[in-house]
C-alpha cells in the first residue's frame, strides 16, 4: 500500500508535498516581506521544512521566484522550472531542468509533467512562461501555480486527485490572469479533482492595512468555499491555516475516501 500524501501549506503559494518518498516544495517564499507587503502571521523557519528533494517553480514573478528564500532551502534540490529560467538557477548555484508545456521530468519514482498555464511574464525574465505541474503520484497533485482559466486546462480530466489551485492575489484586490474563488472552484469541478486545497490567499498584505481593513485577507476563502458548493459539489474542500498539514490516503477513483488528519509547521515568533 502506497504511503499517505502529506500536503503543508507554508503561505501564499509555497505548499510542501511528500509523496513516494520525496518531499517537493512549490514556489518557494518565505520571506516576511516583498516591497510594500508583509507577511500575515508567523514567520517562516525554514529549519522547520526540512530537506527539500526538488523546486517546483511556476513563474518568474517575484512572490513566486524569490532568491532569498530559495537560497535557504535545505539540501541539494533539484529545480523544475518553465523553459527561459533553467540558466538562471543554474547561476544560483541549483541543479536545473527546464521543462516545457506538456513535457515530463522524472524525480525519483515520481513523475512531474508540466502544464500548460496563462499568466503574465515578469519583465526582467521575459522568455520565461509559466506552468502548473501534476505530480503523478499516488495519489497525483496538481499545482495551478497563477494561472487565468482557459480549455486547455481540459487535459486534466481525470487526472488529478488533489488540486492546489489558487484563489486570490496579492492585497484586498482582485488581479487579472489569476483564477479568483469562482473561477478555482469552476475548475475543480471541470477536471473532477477529488480534494481541493485553495493556495495564494491571506498571506501577504500591505503594511499596516490589516489594522483597519483586514477583511479582505479572508475573503477568498469563504467565497471559495461557496462557490465550491455550487459549482465543485462532489470535491472535498479542505482550507488550510498557514503552516497547517493534511494528509490524503491513496484511493480508487472509483470509490476511495480520504484521510482528514492534521497538524501544523513550527514557526518563528516575531
Amino acid at each position: 500500500m502506497p504511503e499517505p500524501l502529506r500536503l503543508t501549506w507554508i503561505g501564499h503559494s509555497t505548499v510542501l508535498i511528500e509523496t513516494g518518498g520525496l518531499r517537493l516544495l512549490t514556489d518557494p517564499f518565505l520571506r516576511d516581506r516583498l516591497g510594500p507587503l508583509r507577511r500575515s502571521g508567523r514567520s517562516v523557519d525554514p529549519a522547520a521544512i526540512g530537506r527539500i528533494d526538488a523546486v517546483l517553480l511556476s513563474h518568474a514573478h517575484p512572490d513566486h521566484f524569490d532568491r532569498s528564500s530559495l537560497a535557504g532551502l535545505e539540501g541539494d534540490p533539484l529545480m523544475i522550472v518553465p523553459a527561459g529560467l533553467g540558466n538562471v538557477a543554474r547561476r544560483m548555484g541549483f541543479r536545473a531542468r527546464e521543462l516545457a508545456e506538456h513535457e515530463q521530468a522524472e524525480i525519483g519514482a515520481v513523475g512531474v509533467t508540466a502544464v500548460p498555464a496563462h499568466h503574465g511574464r515578469w519583465p526582467r525574465y521575459p522568455s520565461a512562461g509559466a506552468l502548473g505541474y501534476l505530480v503523478e503520484g499516488t495519489p497525483s497533485v496538481y499545482f495551478a501555480g497563477d494561472t487565468s482559466a482557459f480549455a486547455g486546462l481540459r487535459v486534466l480530466t481525470g487526472r488529478v486527485d488533489v488540486a492546489l489551485l489558487p484563489i486570490g492575489s496579492w492585497g484586498p484586490h482582485s488581479a487579472p490572469w489569476h483564477l479568483g474563488p469562482r473561477g478555482a472552484a469552476r475548475l475543480a469541478g471541470m477536471i473532477g479533482a477529488r480534494v481541493v486545497v485553495p493556495i495564494h490567499w491571506g498571506t501577504l498584505y500591505p503594511a499596516g492595512l490589516a489594522r483597519v481593513w483586514g477583511a479582505p485577507q479572508e475573503r477568498p476563502a469563504i467565497r471559495f468555499r461557496a462557490a465550491c458548493a455550487t459549482l465543485a459539489p462532489d470535491t472535498e474542500l479542505r482550507v488550510l491555516g498557514r503552516g497547517e498539514t493534511t494528509v490524503v490516503d491513496a484511493f480508487d477513483r472509483d470509490a476511495g475516501t480520504v484521510s482528514q488528519g492534521r497538524s501544523r509547521l513550527r514557526g518563528r515568533s516575531r
